[in-house]
């Protein structure tokens, strides 16, 4: 029985030349005098061809503007070219830059990508939005699949996640960017966030402040137990008593900095500077100092991690850890490509922040 014509490969491989008219594989090799398999390997880059053939069909494509739809152009290796990439919020400033990196990269390299955005699923209760994600990708064929935030930032892993990312990198490769995840063993991009924080404390150590808190974050989630790791550790090292009041744990978002900034107000005995745990915390806690009547920052010392955009326009202008999401984000596509194209990239890469000096820290001796 004859296909019907909606059904047969030449209606799914066909595009429009220049002129308008339809065009198939099955034309230009009609035209090109050789079969169809010699045009498809043509198309997809596949060996055994010889010169005159591949220069007769490619003589029928120009002349036709021949543009072949992607997944035509991709059958012979069996690849989407396209890369999954599943985040916590994209419409955090430190995860849409890390995105927008990561899709201006895969772009330069052919690729394109799929967001999957987890609405922060497991920061405070789990509802299995990620594991839909991941299923979702692994349906649409993507031929891999970066993640960043949720599951691979935990400290305590879940043995349900951990098995269900066994089952993902069984199929597809997978690569963590910002992080790592115990008993994973795949490709990651992490930073070194505690020393991060050290640079933090030994700047404010330097303007002359001994007395330094904490502010933000949720412990058991992974960068915030490394960045009050180096915070503590940075207080140690400079001689200086670590106070358990002054670790106010509270969020990340800018209304959690500033809930966290009243409960410092509160104390009788406080910090000359704060470490935030992100920028957002810091424009709360600076929100909710200058509410308070407290200078910042002649009374109190500001600092935060990320360096997104927003901290160079607040005032005063807020001094940050930069740990540059976007390149995060080009170095993780940077690494799947690399794996896709089976050369072999190292398994880990750790990036290291900086520390971006602008106005919100004051030198302790000079203090009003």
């Amino acid at each position: 029985m004859r296909a019907r014509k909606k059904d047969r490969p030449e209606a799914r491989g066909r595009a429009r030349g220049e002129s308008g008219r339809s065009v198939t594989i099955y034309r230009i090799a009609r035209e090109a005098g050789v079969s169809v398999s010699t045009v498809s390997r043509v198309l997809t880059g596949a060996a055994r061809v010889s010169e005159a053939k591949r220069l007769a069909v490619e003589a029928v494509i120009d002349r036709h503007g021949f543009r072949p739809n992607a997944m035509a152009r991709n059958l012979g290796r069996r690849q989407s070219l396209v890369i999954g990439f599943i985040l916590p919020d994209v419409t955090h400033p430190f995860y849409g830059a890390a995105f927008l990196g990561a899709e201006s990269r895969a772009l330069e390299l052919g690729y394109s990508l799929l967001l999957g955005n987890t609405m922060n699923d497991n920061i405070r209760h789990v509802t299995n939005v990620e594991s839909r994600l991941l299923s979702i990708m692994l349906e649409k064929q993507v031929d891999g699949i970066i993640m960043m935030g949720g599951r691979v930032n935990e400290t305590r892993v879940i043995p349900e996640h951990l098995e269900e990312m066994q089952r993902v990198m069984a199929q597809v490769p997978v690569v963590i960017a910002g992080g790592r995840m115990k008993g994973v063993d795949c490709w990651s991009i992490s930073l070194d966030e505690a020393h991060g924080v050290g640079l933090a404390v030994n700047y404010l150590a330097a303007l002359g402040h001994r007395d330094l808190g904490f502010l933000g974050g949720i412990r058991g989630i992974e960068p915030t137990d490394s960045r009050m790791e180096g915070f503590r550790r940075g207080i140690e090292d400079h001689g200086m008593k670590v106070k358990p009041d002054w670790f106010v744990e509270s969020g990340f978002t800018i209304e959690d900095g500033r809930s966290a900034m009243e409960a410092f107000l509160l104390m009788r005995d406080r910090p000359t500077a704060l470490v935030c745990f992100n920028d957002l915390t810091a424009v709360g806690a600076l929100y909710a100092a200058r509410k308070n009547g407290l200078r910042v920052p002649e009374e109190l010392s500001i600092i935060g991690v990320d360096n997104i955009p927003l901290s160079e326009y607040v005032v005063p202008r807020l001094t940050s850890i930069d740990l540059d999401a976007r390149r995060q984000g080009v170095k993780a596509v940077d690494v799947m490509v690399e794996i896709l194209e089976k050369k072999s990239p190292r398994r880990n890469f750790v990036l290291q922040p900086k520390l971006v000096i602008r106005d919100s820290c004051y030198t302790r001796q000079a203090a009003v």
